[in-house]
């Protein structure tokens, strides 16, 4: 198959979303939405927030239909996934695939968004209307009470460019762009679609898309670069711009000993980037500086904390030689970074979080005084987009400090609390993957009472689902087939970009990614994969090419076929009739 994600036309997300809500009451199979409290809602960087957490920048925020299952899950505050100058297919091919293990910490080794830089703005904007569309739509909340938050890399250079500057123009105002023009246009034209949105609504929803930017570089990144990059976005882009920082900050031995008392002394790394990137004598200094640039702009400056943290390849968890460490193993380190900042500034350098952030210790971090908080290794395990609602749900039981300051004691005792703490601990050193005999069958997977290992968390009637909830960009979707016992599990090939993440969830060898039946847009698709699969020819006639093994045969999918058996045809004719809205 090929890992090349395609973008789904507005108008296709559009009704997929108002088909799937008015068909099973689920948006991108997020089964229950988060309703915000009014009450709650908070002001950053002069904007309403109705509570303070999202996903991070990574798989949960490169396409628009991740941001809407995010929103409809309890998110709120939204880092779009990072972009730079290099982009596209030249990109994908410098990221090994699979690119994602979420076992228990997580690994993975992507990088910046893989579509080009004009695409994944495409994407933000349509995310940002669909959100305001269906916060009104579905009652989930105020229309403008969430916020999208950019992120952009790697130097000076790059960010200068033409591509990324007009990215970073295009979403601080996006009223000229021919795409948010476009989803209004096609908004009016079908208002007969809607209950209670009006065109009085969508003539609403703000071109201002973002005001606040949070600056990504590479590890090794010299300080000057650092302060020069953050300089130009507060002075010339003037932006409110938060700087990601990295574990990097503790020194090698303070993090070697905490990951060798918590369990992860198999962890493999040297003390070379600790050496390469920005020293914490050098970081207080700079930071000083650039807050007092800010104040001079009216802006807001802070620090995003963490970075996720490298480490050598050793145990062939992924391809490749490096790869970056995130989830529970990462959280003694960012929250002892947060600590040592907060201590050498007096609790007044604002900070936002996302490293090993969970429902376990959101309220922790924002207790502290610590938000935004966003997560992304969370959503990578079962239940996926659906932990968002009880970290949501705990984030508002929180009295959220509202001027910026950092509680230094709490945080403090919470940073030396998480160096023994169970929660962070590693319970079972085991080498990623698992060793079943079975590959994924096309059809009917395994049922909840079979499951060798039930969650609570990750039912879906009466199949395990596991592969559609881990999905960060909802390729695999679950299909109700009229006389068929089960649920049936189809992947979306134009939604995937071989992450590889479900791999890890799946109760069979192999990967549901590349075993279950596959739906392709195109017959060009089909050519780049080896999977068995269709792409829809005639939805009038349900003519279908159909892959099963060597075989590749046009057929009518309502007829008998020596290519097919009865059921993979009630498939096919479930989703050409029931689910029109998957197809390209």
């Amino acid at each position: 198959m090929s890992d090349i994600m395609k973008s789904i036309p507005f108008g296709q997300l559009t009704e997929w979303i108002l088909n799937e809500y008015k068909k099973t009451g689920q948006v991108f199979g997020i089964q229950k939405a988060y309703v915000a409290d009014q009450s709650k809602t908070i002001e950053i960087f002069g904007r309403k927030l109705e509570n303070p957490v999202g996903p991070a920048a990574g798989p949960h925020t490169q396409l628009a239909q991740n941001l809407v299952a995010a929103y409809v899950a309890g998110a709120r505050f939204f880092e779009l996934k990072t972009v730079q100058k290099m982009d596209g297919p030249e990109l994908s091919a410098c990221i090994p695939k699979p690119c994602i293990v979420a076992e228990d910490e997580a690994y993975n080794c992507e990088w910046s968004t893989e579509l080009y830089v004009p695409q994944a703005m495409a994407e933000y904007i349509k995310g940002w209307i669909l959100i305001h569309v269906i916060a009104k739509e579905f009652g989930l909340g105020n229309p403008d009470g969430f916020q999208f938050n950019m992120s952009c890399g790697y130097n000076l250079e790059g960010i200068k460019d033409k591509k990324i500057d007009d990215f970073i123009e295009g979403l601080k105002d996006a009223g000229d762009t021919a795409i948010f023009k476009e989803c209004k246009q096609w908004l009016w034209e079908h208002i007969s679609l809607f209950e209670h949105v009006t065109k009085e609504d969508i003539e609403a929803i703000p071109a201002e898309i973002c005001n606040s930017i949070t600056l990504s570089t590479m590890h090794g990144c010299p300080p000057q670069e650092i302060e020069n990059i953050v300089t130009y976005l507060l002075k010339e882009k003037h932006i409110n711009t938060y700087v990601k920082c990295n574990p990097t900050l503790l020194g090698y031995e303070f993090v070697r000993k905490a990951m060798d008392d918590l369990g992860y002394d198999y962890m493999a790394f040297t003390d070379f980037h600790f050496k390469d990137d920005l020293q914490y004598e050098d970081a207080v200094p700079m930071l000083k500086r650039l807050m007092e640039t800010a104040a001079q702009e009216g802006l807001s400056f802070g620090v995003k904390l963490t970075n996720t943290f490298p480490v050598d390849i050793k145990r062939q968890e992924l391809p490749g030689e490096e790869m970056y460490m995130s989830g529970k193993a990462l959280f003694p380190l960012s929250i002892s970074v947060a600590a040592r900042l907060a201590e050498s500034f007096d609790g007044k350098l604002p900070m936002s979080f996302s490293g090993g952030a969970d429902q376990k210790n959101i309220d922790q971090i924002v207790g502290c005084g610590i938000w935004p908080v966003t997560v992304a290794t969370v959503l990578l395990k079962p239940g996926g987009y659906k932990w968002l609602t009880r970290i949501a749900e705990k984030a508002d039981t929180c009295e959220i400090e509202k001027d910026g300051k950092v509680q230094v004691e709490e945080l403090k005792k919470l940073a030396t609390d998480s160096l023994t703490d169970a929660h962070y601990q590693k319970t079972v050193k085991k080498a990623a993957g698992k060793q079943t005999e079975e590959k994924s069958p096309l059809l009917d997977c395994l049922k909840k009472k079979d499951a060798p290992k039930v969650k609570e968390f990750a039912r879906h009637k009466r199949v395990c689902g596991n592969c559609a909830d881990v999905c960060p960009n909802r390729a695999n979707v679950l299909i109700e087939v009229p006389e068929m016992e089960l649920l049936q599990i189809l992947h979306i090939d134009y939604m995937c970009n071989e992450c590889g993440n479900c791999r890890s969830f799946c109760q069979y060898a192999g990967a549901p990614y590349k075993d279950k039946f596959t739906l392709f847009a195109t017959e060009e698709d089909m050519k780049d994969s080896t999977n068995n699969g269709f792409t829809v020819l005639d939805a009038g006639t349900k003519e279908v090419l159909v892959r099963i093994g060597d075989r590749l045969e046009k057929v009518k999918a309502d007829q008998p076929a020596e290519i097919l058996n009865e059921d993979l045809g009630k498939l096919m004719c479930t989703v050409i009739d029931d689910y029109t809205y998957l197809l390209m």
